[in-house]
């Protein structure tokens, strides 16, 4: 199987495998398919973790305030569905526990501990699925894999808020769940959602041209491994990859700067300063031989 390292960003990549014989338009279709599921978990599972620990979002009017004078004016101007989110409940349904954001962005209704504690650790779990970290183990991701991590995040939210009972219409998690997230470009580009019809794949500088297969481009060897890039349509080649990642540019950088910071001391100092060294004294063979040094005092003590 040929060993597929898709690689957008150092914090945007993962491993995918395939035939030598595959199609390029089944590659494409993966590798966008997988990307755009990775982004729709990261953020399903972050919105569920703060629902587990903080309740339902409160409406935009009354986000960020915690005067209770403030809060009242803007429920005065709230559409009558809304009002219900914007406040804390006086009456707990059996079960549910108080816990107050402390960005009053939420309601802070959770349910029990329970079942908070199973949301949260599954939400660590498709997180540890889908990190980058599974590169450096050697773990492949497809398609199935990824839509099973979906699945059990839908079957969390189900058991948590049966038929979405409880939540806004604004939930973040409701929102994803329901396919109502945004996939409009952002100003992170390695967050951004691919349209697999306008999509290109990329490899050693090169297009991977659709209607071909991949041993076409690669040869028939299935213990090859590449690293591709997926680009957007008519935008060319992607850039390339620096030569260095940033942390060992960091390093790097702070080495040379030192270097510099030392030279400019030493060109700082008098050109005679070395006459001040023992080495430099003229006397100093002179005074070896006759077992005379500088620690030799007349003086009687």
């Amino acid at each position: 199987m040929v060993l597929i390292h898709y690689k957008k960003t150092e914090l945007n990549q993962f491993l995918y495998e395939c035939s030598a014989n595959t199609p390029t338009d089944q590659v494409i279709k993966d590798l966008v398919e997988i990307n755009n599921m990775r982004i729709i978990l990261d953020r399903l599972a972050c919105a569920m973790e703060d629902l587990a620990t903080h309740g339902p979002l409160k409406p935009e009017d009354t986000r960020g305030l915690s005067e209770q004078s403030l809060i009242d004016a803007a429920i005065e101007t709230m559409a009558p569905e809304k009002k219900p989110w914007a406040v804390t409940p006086q009456q707990l349904l059996p079960g549910q526990r108080i816990n107050p954001d402390k960005t009053a962005y939420r309601t802070g209704v959770i349910q029990t501990e329970e079942l908070s504690k199973m949301v949260i650790d599954n939400c660590t779990k498709v997180k540890q699925a889908i990190s980058k970290n599974l590169v450096d183990l050697k773990q492949c991701l497809t398609p199935k894999i990824v839509q099973e991590q979906l699945d059990l995040l839908r079957g969390c939210m189900m058991i948590c808020y049966p038929g979405y009972h409880g939540l806004p219409p604004w939930e973040p998690a409701r929102e994803i769940l329901e396919g109502q997230y945004d996939t409009q470009p952002t100003f992170n580009e390695q967050y951004d959602f691919l349209d697999e019809k306008q999509t290109s794949l990329w490899w050693a500088g090169k297009e991977l041209l659709r209607g071909k297969l991949l041993s076409d481009f690669i040869g028939k060897n299935d213990k090859t491994k590449i690293i591709v890039r997926l680009q957007k349509t008519g935008a060319g080649a992607p850039v390339r990859e620096p030569a260095v990642d940033a942390e060992t540019q960091k390093k790097m950088m702070a080495f040379y700067y030192k270097k510099q910071q030392e030279q400019k001391d030493l060109e700082a100092d008098a050109e005679d300063q070395y006459l001040n060294s023992q080495w430099a004294n003229p006397k100093q063979l002179k005074q070896q031989l006759m077992g005379a040094n500088d620690k030799i005092s007349w003086k009687p003590k």
